[in-house]
């Protein structure tokens, strides 16, 4: 087929937000890689020579088509409702697409309107809705737009025929169903478990969905959203879920994801990228980029409220937080906000089974959590009975409960009696003790019936093929197990017959009941604790072998990818595989050198944090260079590695705000890397301990760690640490309200930038916001201006996603503290002074929106909170309210979980001034609702308990840079008089 003339396409958007610019650059992208010439303003390095009017009007002169991305503020700028020199680009843009259409006798076929979302629908233009428009966020949209900008027909007429006889029906076909079902099969009759099918059907069927059958006292769907059911492993949870779902009828849309497959283990750190890809695409998303991980959770909740769906999340633990003392909260940010927007809003039901409740839908009303127990006596007699054992009534029932009446222990057990000892129970006493006595005492029951399969499979392929699944902690493809076969590994894999191996598959899965598949494919699975088992039996009797097969699985998955230097995130899932299995293999020196640090991170430009902010997948991926997470590094890796390691895990953690974490392996750095005598990387470590206790509200510790930073970064000779060091010693002092102090080693530092970089002789991202900072309490608002402007400039170069952020931020809060010292309230203003005061104002809006926008796609959650406070301040200035509730809110919900005292501290003083000036307005006070429990705020506070818990967290932490708003709202208080 001859290759298609392409299509000269432009397209006019209004720069709403950074995360919609990149939304317009992603569809953009994908325009052009269809084959379609597309432009906008973004593929332009600076300005056009032309200027930017005369480049506009070529552009919609030379197009075919122009596609007009829609939202309210395009309208807006549309209709002049922006006042003057907001959004010319617009406006300018569609001055000549009226004239255009006007010119063309009003006919248009020319410009065409786009949407992201249905919701703005309503901010096409008049001139433009006479025609079709194209709503992206529906599956199909995509490609009836490519078709027509590609000139191809969604379908060609036939020739016309002889005119059918058709009789006249009545019925209309019903509508294609989505049906992806990741959920692993399982073997074997099912008993019991009456009340949780009858509360599945009851959250199911609902008042407008009646059930043939329901329950007098069933809780309708628009009650139950969420039902989390909760239980260790092996006790039937997925075999519940396996058996509601096959004998449901009127599911017309299923999302059934197992986690198991990415492996079952409470502490392993694992990625929802998977998870998410996979939905996306059943779903028929168009999306491709998204700002942050919550961004990404909401679009996919927003996808399943456009029809009615099960979702299910099958083993959610290993994104859990699951370890001792902890309180199962979801690590994935992403699941996070997903399970959020759907405990609040969803028209269909998400089932959830773990071992540890989600801390998230604690005494959420529309959420259901379940404690599934074993099987009752009764029913696990009806289970070996459906196995072929046989006995005795009392025999059957005392075996049962032997087995503490567990699933899957009873499971294995009826197939070795059935398959071995013609169903005999009284042959069960044949079955030797564990060797050795290991996990819980439910799986050591299912171990004891596996260690007799290992005795009964000795020398078989059978045996080699478990020990085989044992490499893995997720289901395998038929293509990587061939990988392994062709390796011909020693007792794994060599010297048996294809046949005999295809043999034992069959024979596993359809005799023994051991292995299963997935979502009708060939991916072959089993369950986690058969995994377990069999795969520490070949690491501790067989090490060369573990060894030699997954140094196999590493050459094979780092050659997969097509690129060297992958760029997104399913691009790299090859790599994230190849790290694993070097680990296993102990080639961890390897398997950094050559993938994870050359390929992942891309050396010191971390791009994996910095460019994507997948924070989550890289911390699945240093998981495995770990011995004891976070504190011991392989002992594989060089020592030098080994501090690297400890240094980035504790940023990795902060920034996913696990804090104390991450105070673990920083710790572990600065003390590995004293004893090497590295003190570039002592001086790393010691700076970002810093950072994490200043965070957390211990300034004592933070002020120390902060001087033994700059004496190891003296010791280093290095000019950027020596530099970098000092401004965070300098913001520890500002924080503890020294200020005199703190700015005079802000100018040491800047005088130490100015030797490093004579180019750039004052101080730029982090070390520049903090300096902004001290500068913006001291009043120095136009200083702060020009030197964020610079330093923005610095940080877009270097496409810095935080440091970018963050000068955003500090412009943001000058013009914002510009506006404030224009409008005195005592002064009349004239209207030139009006109008100044309303630009600032319009400024500070726009800077704080890209900030916390950018701050998200950074996924530098431990900074999240100062762009939500600034914002939030801007609201209450602004007299909005419900938008400064709602980020401080946010706040709150980051903060109080972490144990960001200093964070907690700003929302109590935030909050006590908001309330103020709604007393002020003669608005009623409504303490904060939802998030309200925890260690400082057990229910709502009124004005005055904000005031005192602010008090005492300034006192308990040192934070006393604040002291001076405390004594501000203490005297009003006492006077009345308002700050």
């Amino acid at each position: 087929m001859s290759e298609l003339p392409k299509t000269k396409v432009f397209i006019s958007y209004s720069h709403d937000s950074s995360e919609h610019s990149a939304d317009v650059l992603a569809f953009s992208d994908r325009l052009n890689k269809n084959g379609v010439d597309c432009d906008i303003d973004q593929y332009l390095n600076g300005s056009p020579e032309e200027g930017w009017p005369l480049w506009m009007e070529q552009m919609l002169n030379e197009a075919s088509y122009v596609l007009v991305i829609c939202t309210e503020t395009y309208w807006n700028r549309v209709q002049r409702k922006e006042k003057p020199g907001v959004g010319k680009g617009v406006k300018w843009e569609s001055l000549l697409t009226y004239q255009d259409i006007y010119d063309n006798d009003s006919l248009n076929k020319k410009f065409i309107p786009i949407v992201f979302t249905s919701t703005n629908l309503e901010f096409i233009p008049k001139p433009l809705r006479a025609g079709s428009h194209y709503d992206l966020g529906r599956a199909e949209t995509y490609e009836k737009l490519l078709r027509l900008l590609s000139g191809q027909p969604l379908a060609i007429k036939p020739m016309s025929g002889q005119t059918q006889h058709l009789p006249p029906v009545n019925a209309s076909s019903a509508a294609p169903h989505i049906h992806s079902d990741r959920l692993p099969t399982v073997k074997g009759g099912f008993f019991g478990r009456e009340a949780e099918l009858q509360m599945l059907n009851d959250a199911w069927y609902g008042e407008e969905n009646p059930h043939p059958n329901p329950s007098p006292r069933g809780r309708g769907a628009k009650e139950t959203r969420i039902i989390q059911f909760i239980a260790p492993g092996g006790t039937g949870k997925t075999k519940l879920l396996r058996h509601w779902l096959d004998h449901t009828d009127g599911i017309d849309a299923l999302i059934a994801w197992s986690f198991y497959s990415q492996g079952a283990s409470e502490d392993k750190q694992t990625s929802a990228t998977p998870f998410f890809s996979h939905a996306f695409e059943k779903l028929g998303s168009t999306r491709e980029r998204f700002v942050t991980e919550e961004d990404k959770g909401e679009h996919l909740a927003d996808l399943l409220r456009r029809q009615r769906c099960v979702l299910v999340l099958d083993g959610l633990e290993p994104l859990q937080h699951a370890g001792n003392g902890m309180r199962g909260e979801l690590k994935d940010r992403a699941i996070r906000q997903l399970l959020k927007n759907l405990a609040g809003h969803s028209n269909g039901l998400c089932i959830i089974t773990t071992r540890i409740a989600v801390y998230e839908l604690a005494d959420r009303a529309a959420v259901v959590s379940h404690d599934l127990q074993n099987l009752a006596p009764v029913d696990g007699v009806k289970l070996l009975q459906s196995l072929g054992v046989q006995g005795k009534p009392t025999e059957l029932s005392k075996t049962v409960r032997e087995y503490g009446c567990h699933a899957l222990a009873l499971t294995l057990l009826g197939n070795v009696l059935r398959l071995r000892y013609q169903g005999d129970v009284q042959k069960r006493d044949t079955l030797k003790a564990l060797v050795k006595s290991t996990g819980s005492k439910e799986s050591r029951h299912a171990f004891k019936v596996m260690q007799a399969y290992e005795d009964w499979f000795a020398d078989q392929p059978e045996l080699a093929l478990l020990h085989l699944l044992g490499l893995f902690d997720h289901s395998i493809e038929q293509a990587v197990l061939q990988v392994l076969w062709d390796a011909q590994i020693p007792h794994l894999t060599a010297g048996i017959d294809e046949d005999d191996w295809l043999e034992a598959i069959a024979g596993l899965r359809e005799e023994h009941h051991l292995l299963s598949q997935h979502d009708g494919g060939g991916d072959l699975d089993c369950h986690p604790l058969i995994r377990e088992y069999f795969g520490k039996q070949l690491q501790t009797q067989h090490p060369d072998v573990w060894q030699q097969a997954h140094a196999r699985l590493y050459d094979y998955y780092k050659a997969l990818p097509e690129k060297e230097l992958p760029d997104t995130l399913e691009e790299m899932q090859p790599l994230f595989s190849a790290v694993a299995h070097g680990c296993a293999a102990g080639l961890h020196q390897q398997a950094f050198d050559e993938v994870y640090w050359p390929r992942i991170q891309r050396e010191d430009e971390f791009y994996n944090v910095k460019k994507l902010g997948a924070f989550s997948d890289d911390l699945a991926t240093v998981a495995h260079f770990f011995t004891t997470p976070w504190q011991t590094p392989a002992a594989g890796l060089a020592d030098a590695d080994k501090a690297l390691m400890l240094n980035f895990v504790g940023a990795v953690l902060r920034a996913l705000g696990r804090l104390r974490e991450g105070m673990e392996s920083m710790q572990a750095n600065v003390e590995m890397s004293v004893q090497q005598e590295n003190w570039k990387e002592a001086a790393k470590g010691a700076s970002n301990l810093s950072e994490l206790q200043l965070t957390l509200g211990d300034l004592t510790e933070a002020l120390s760690s902060a001087a033994q930073s700059v004496a190891y970064a003296d010791k280093s000779g290095e000019l950027f640490h020596r530099m970098s060091k000092c401004t965070t010693h300098a913001d520890v002092l500002h924080q503890v309200g020294q200020v005199a102090q703190a700015r005079e080693l802000f100018q040491v530092a800047e005088a130490l930038q100015q030797e490093r970089q004579s180019g750039y002789p004052r101080l730029y991202s982090l070390g520049g916001f903090r300096y902004c900072d001290l500068l913006l309490v001291q009043g120095e608002t136009a200083a702060v201006l020009e030197r964020s402007e610079s330093a923005l400039e610095v940080a877009k170069r270097n496409g810095w996603l935080l440091g970018i952020a963050l000068d955003q931020l500090s412009l943001g809060r000058a013009h914002l503290q510009q506006a404030v010292e224009e409008t005195p309230p005592s002064l009349p203003l004239s209207g030139e002074e009006q109008e100044h005061a309303a630009r600032s104002l319009s400024e500070a809006k726009g800077w704080l929106e890209q900030a916390v926008a950018g701050l998200r796609a950074a996924g530098a959650q431990h900074h999240l909170p100062r762009g939500l406070l600034a914002r939030a301040a801007f609201f209450r200035y602004a007299h909005d309210v419900a938008r400064a509730r709602q980020d401080l809110q946010e706040v709150f919900e980051i903060a109080e979980p972490s144990g960001m005292r200093l964070f907690l501290t700003d929302y109590h003083l935030e909050m006590a001034r908001l309330m103020l000036a709604e007393q002020e307005e003669g608005v009623c006070n409504t303490p904060l609702q939802g998030t309200d429990v925890g260690e400082y705020c057990i229910r709502p506070l009124a004005l005055h308990e904000h005031i005192a818990t602010a008090e005492r967290l300034i006192t308990a932490t040192g934070y006393h840079r604040r002291d001076p708003e405390l004594a501000e709202l203490q005297q009003h208080l006492a006077t009345g008089a308002t700050p």
